[in-house]
């Protein structure tokens, strides 16, 4: 369970910081994807965790980059442009990862903590993982203090709500939302070595699976608040866990149904946390959601109104 959420809780904290931005960053799965593929790789020539770390964050950070060049700087689409990158991404991936297929680090990057992983229950779960899952243990709190007690971290959500007293205080907007949009790829690309090189430790095409888009609407159950992410993520976990246990276990349930767990554990959430109180949404994301309604609205009365102009052209001409 802990093992499966942390992917899930390095790219949701990515999306969750461009997104207090006012920027969308569906691409965090392309990130993922890159970083995992680039993770493996260099994990099985090198051997080095660090290194694999490293190059994947670097992977991810550029799907991030051209995902702010062409949402900020163009204009383009956020939602069309994530799901471009996230192809671009498996294609890539796919080819370039074909060396890697079939291969096995055969190496654990597993670190028990002295005295803490003699716990009963708790030990194995918490306590016998690899670095990557303890540091996002406090991950989580890190982001809150950082948005929340930090003046950049400030500065940085006022980008999301009021854009034009970010310019006032002397920020540029632009440049503070290109950090957070990379920042949310770098995150992305660690979550996918960790997924790769520590969770498979084996290389698949396209074996996020839809994780970095699952990331991107647990935002949305977290209310964008980093503290909520440990629920978030290790509910995701727990479903993935909850499959894998089905499965040896020999239970007598579809393995169809135990793959679709996870997926549907994340539906039944959002869709109790959007019957209840209206999540705390940056006000740049509503303010896009209302032009975006706006423009339907119009295309709608154009297309109502031609077709009333059509109508009495023929009881005219009748």
């Amino acid at each position: 369970m802990v093992s499966a959420g942390t992917p899930i809780i390095y790219a949701l904290l990515g999306d969750l910081i461009g997104q207090r931005t006012g920027i969308t960053s569906l691409s965090v799965e392309g990130s993922m994807l890159c970083g995992a593929c680039v993770g493996f790789a260099v994990a099985a020539g090198s051997g080095s965790l660090f290194l694999a770390v490293l190059c994947a964050a670097i992977a991810g950070g550029l799907i991030g980059l051209i995902q702010a060049f062409l949402s900020i700087s163009r204009k383009s689409n956020m939602m069309a442009t994530g799901f471009i990158l996230i192809f671009f991404a498996q294609g890539l991936t796919t080819f370039f990862g074909r060396s890697q297929l079939g291969v096995s680090l055969g190496k654990s990057f597993s670190l028990a903590i002295p005295v803490l992983s003699k716990i009963p229950v708790i030990g194995p779960a918490f306590f016998q993982q690899d670095i990557l899952t303890y540091i996002a243990y406090v991950l989580p709190v890190l982001a809150w203090w950082f948005l929340t007690k930090t003046r950049t971290g400030l500065v940085l959500c006022s980008v999301g709500e009021r854009p034009d007293v970010t310019r006032a205080y002397g920020y540029n907007p632009v440049v503070l939302q290109y950090g957070a949009v990379i920042f949310a790829g770098v995150l992305a690309g660690i979550g996918g070595a960790h997924m790769s090189v520590i969770y498979a430790m084996s290389w698949a095409n396209n074996m996020i699976n839809g994780r970095g888009i699952i990331a991107s609407s647990l935002v949305i159950l977290c209310s964008w608040k980093p503290q909520r992410a440990y629920l978030a993520a290790y509910l995701f976990g727990l479903a993935q866990a909850l499959q894998i246990f089905f499965q040896i276990h020999e239970v007598p349930i579809s393995m169809y149904v135990t793959l679709m767990m996870p997926y549907l554990f994340t539906l039944v959430a959002l869709a109790i946390i959007s019957t209840s109180k209206k999540p705390s949404m940056p006000e740049q994301l509503k303010e896009k959601g209302r032009r975006k309604n706006n423009e339907k609205s119009s295309c709608n009365d154009v297309g109502a109104g031609s077709a009333r102009g059509n109508a009495g052209g023929m009881r005219k001409a009748g």
